[in-house]
């Protein structure tokens, strides 16, 4: 299983298997009208962006981390996918 990271809309992006899984989770948490244009508009996080798109893990976190190492904390932690993953509205 390889997990990708997928930007569904311009503030929200989720982890998954596939573009498809994670905007049927997306539309599951938030309702069927959610990411009405992912289908069309939604992609894949590429390797670069992954190594210089930062997060933070929570909102008392100080330092952001990449969103490469976010994922990769996920990955070891066992997280079941497909999972909200990152927003800007936060």
């Amino acid at each position: 299983m390889t997990i990708k990271v997928f930007q569904l809309d311009d503030c929200d992006w989720w982890a998954g298997e596939s573009l498809e899984a994670c905007i049927e989770a997306g539309r599951e948490a938030c309702g069927k009208g959610c990411y009405e244009d992912a289908e069309a508009e939604g992609y894949q996080v590429s390797d670069e962006a992954m190594r210089t798109l930062k997060i933070r893990r929570d909102e008392d976190s100080q330092e952001p981390i990449t969103f490469e190492t976010y994922l990769a904390e996920l990955i070891a932690a066992g997280e079941k996918f497909p999972v909200y993953f990152a927003s800007t509205e936060f």
